[in-house]
């Protein structure tokens, strides 16, 4: 799902005091006269992630033809806003081009935005150009490139990759986002608990679609839920039944450099080697997740749409889990 607009107004000069990596402190002023792609993401979204191939790839295409990529990185979760997470981030993501970090939302604010991702192409003249929320467009996002660095005298560009085609596909219902904090979070079976307090959850099987049960103890806060009880095997969890091709949790540890080992399962099952997404690891039949930095963990990638219930078992005393997206 995206949606991009072509319009013609003065982009926002970037506030004083932000913190800049891989650059120091830029202004859209000392940018006249190049091309200034703004992508506003942040490192825990999934679909900010899918991106980030096609902006590495413009970067390499194009920085040397006067286009300045700036990821403005606004952070979703409190765990995003620490600039040593974002720095961990961008160095294991491989971003080459400036980031800027927005943790206290004064771009996001000033552009009045409201996606993840969004891109704003500013011309050499310091006006918008081209306003892409979303994934997908990246042709026609490329091409609006072109035509503004041709704007200053740049020539002899690539010729632009179509993007997939996608008509006369099945059209497969996805489970959506789901969050586990009690400020947006839904859940089957949590009634009657305390925010910030421990309680006792029991799952008894029977699950509507797209609703998280949890089982054993879990401690709801606002944006995450907590697994503080460590213990002899992982017994406890916490169940969804979905659709999708592809499942991500967002996870850490309440405890820096202490991994946290998931047990996850499939219809009562360990999850296939076949569905193994990034982060996962099969050996001996059983597969695991080394939960130890915040950030986002492929579980499930398949190559067929499916639908199934998923366990994510645990025995640790400090897992922190904040959101699902498929």
């Amino acid at each position: 799902m995206f949606l991009h607009r072509k319009q013609k107004i003065s982009a926002i000069e970037f506030p004083k005091g932000l913190e800049w990596l891989n650059s120091d402190p830029l202004t859209l002023r000392s940018l006249r006269g190049k091309v200034v792609l703004l992508d506003f993401w942040t490192y825990s979204c999934v679909n900010c992630l899918r991106t980030l191939d096609h902006l590495r790839a413009w970067h390499k295409k194009y920085a040397n033809k006067g286009l300045v990529i700036i990821g403005v990185h606004a952070p979703e979760f409190e765990f995003e806003k620490k600039e040593e997470n974002v720095t961990k981030a961008v160095k294991r993501l491989k971003l080459p081009y400036p980031i800027v970090l927005d943790s206290q939302y004064k771009l996001w604010s000033a552009y009045d935005n409201r996606w993840w991702p969004r891109k704003l192409l500013i011309n050499k003249d310091g006006e918008i150009v081209y306003d892409h929320v979303g994934e997908g467009g990246y042709a026609q996002t490329e091409a609006e490139i072109q035509e503004a660095l041709h704007a200053v005298g740049q020539g002899d560009f690539p010729i632009i990759a179509p993007d997939p085609l996608v008509g006369g596909l099945v059209h497969h219902r996805i489970t959506p986002e789901i969050y586990f904090g009690f400020l947006r979070g839904k859940f089957g079976n949590a009634v009657g608990y305390v925010p910030g307090n421990e309680h006792v959850f029991t799952d008894v099987g029977e699950h509507a679609d797209d609703q998280v049960y949890l089982h054993g103890h879990w401690v709801i806060e606002k944006e995450n839920i907590n697994h503080t009880r460590a213990l002899a095997h992982s017994t406890e969890y916490i169940a969804i039944r979905y659709s999708a091709f592809e499942v991500n949790l967002v996870a850490g540890s309440t405890k820096k450099n202490r991994a946290c080992e998931l047990v996850v399962e499939l219809d009562g099952q360990s999850l296939p080697e076949d569905m193994a997404g990034d982060d996962v690891k099969v050996k001996n039949g059983i597969a695991t997740v080394l939960v130890c930095e915040a950030r986002m963990y492929n579980i499930i990638r398949s190559k067929v749409y499916h639908r199934g219930t998923l366990k994510i078992k645990t025995d640790c005393a400090h897992l922190a889990l904040y959101a699902m997206t498929f």
